[in-house]
């Protein structure tokens, strides 16, 4: 009765620890890393700035009103014919609106500007699911990361299972003569072995988590997070991945180095109308009176004015033709960056199209191959208990299960991310769940 209140006890003292520990998938994951990942808070901070800059670009639409207003004192002094100096003192009060218009500069330049800005922050908007995107990617590596290690420690465990229950037997055939000492140390060389790979699987998958936390944006230390092995996504088959349209059109990248060409090729075009006069309307009302006193008249002392104003820049220096050559390298250089990241693309799509319908065809194959090791155990351990195999043998067939296990937990992640790096290269999001 004792032991069972103890055991209890233990229980009740255990299960808010378990509680507390929450399984996410994949999708859970990834919607941390959105709330909590810098990367993401950068991404929207650059987006941000860009539609300032629009927002700048159009401010010549506008009229600028602007206001100012006055107060002085004066004291004067004035020599007199005979000799006498006359002090003088007098107030002065003014103020004035003047509105101003922009209505050509150079020839149209703030227009050309203004739709560059626009091209610019569709460009910022690329680059900003671009690095949504990637911080996805991030997450779901980091993901099956941490599934793999996971599951790699699983087969070790069962693997040293093995090895733990044939030094067992071993032992005990030893002790009444049944097997050399030779046949004991290879076993016990083999469960040494197996216990070793158990330890560096264990580390491997902290290591992992805390890839996964960084990725994820959160604390390290988070230990009552863990992901859900059993919400994971199973590899395409291969006759849907041969179904996936190759089109990269819609990368993120692509577009916003598309978008900024574009926007550099106008901002040339710009540049070389700085040749061009400007023209700009203005309107003013100013008023001046040395007294505040006299309601009446204080308003008798204003005026206004109206006018247009031609500038014509006929020599700067040369400052406009560094301009022009400054722009126009820019555009070429915005080409180039363009020309060969869709190559990049390209090539990047193809391979890895590639790639996963060779990861998929291999998954198939571990799963064979698997089936294949633990009949082929199965059957040399009942031939090691008949006496018609060697130990060395079954050691071997062991060995071959344990291989083969992590063989296809590899063969698994690869597929999987895989499919998720072809995915983000075309620009869509990758299956983060069913």
């Amino acid at each position: 009765m004792t032991a069972l209140f103890l055991v209890f006890s233990v229980f009740l003292t255990a299960q808010p620890e378990i509680d507390q520990t929450k399984l996410l998938d994949l999708a859970g994951w990834v919607a941390l890393a959105y709330q909590n990942s810098p990367a993401i808070s950068s991404a929207d901070a650059s987006l941000l700035s860009s539609e300032a800059s629009l927002t700048s670009s159009r401010s010549f639409l506008w009229p600028s009103l602007t206001m100012s207003a006055g107060a002085s004192r004066i004291w004067s002094s004035v020599v007199l014919p005979g000799g006498g100096i006359l002090d003088a003192e007098a107030n002065s009060y003014s103020t004035s609106l003047s509105l101003s218009q922009e209505l050509l500069q150079s020839g149209g330049q703030n227009w050309l500007y203004m739709d560059a800005a626009g091209l610019s922050l569709q460009a910022a908007e690329a680059d900003h699911r671009g690095d949504i995107l990637n911080v996805t990617m991030d997450v779901i590596t980091a993901y099956y990361g941490v599934l793999e290690a996971a599951e790699l420690k699983k087969a070790a465990e069962s693997a040293h299972e093995r090895s733990l229950s044939q030094l067992e037997r071993t032992e005990a055939l030893y002790d009444i003569g049944g097997v050399t000492t030779l046949n004991l140390l290879q076993v016990q060389v083999q469960e040494s072995g197996d216990r070793l790979t158990v330890s560096r699987r264990d580390q491997s998958l902290f290591t992992s988590y805390s890839s996964l936390f960084d990725a994820s944006g959160i604390d390290r230390t988070t230990d009552h997070l863990r992901i859900n092995a059993d919400a994971v996504i199973e590899p395409l088959p291969l006759e849907s991945v041969q179904r996936i349209p190759l089109d990269y059109s819609g990368n993120p990248g692509l577009q916003s180095a598309s978008l900024r060409a574009r926007a550099a090729e106008l901002q040339s075009t710009a540049a070389g109308r700085g040749y061009l006069p400007s023209l700009r309307a203005s309107a003013g009302w100013s008023w001046n009176d040395n007294t505040l006193d006299d309601v009446d008249r204080m308003f008798d002392n204003d005026g206004y004015n109206l006018g247009i104003n031609l500038t014509w820049s006929v020599f700067d220096g040369f400052l406009r033709e560094s301009r022009i050559k400054t722009a126009r390298a820019t555009s070429l250089v915005s080409q180039a960056s363009l020309e060969t990241l869709e190559n990049s693309v390209n090539a990047s799509v193809e391979s890895l199209s590639n790639s996963l319908r060779s990861d998929i065809q291999y998954y198939g194959d571990s799963r064979l191959m698997l089936e294949q090791a633990q009949e082929q155990y199965r059957l040399s351990l009942m031939s090691y208990e008949m006496g018609a195999l060697s130990l060395m043998d079954l050691l071997d067939a062991q060995s071959d299960l344990s291989q083969a296990e992590a063989n296809l937990v590899s063969a698994r992640v690869t597929a999987l991310k895989c499919e998720a790096s072809l995915m983000i290269q075309l620009g869509r999001m990758p299956r983060v769940g069913e």
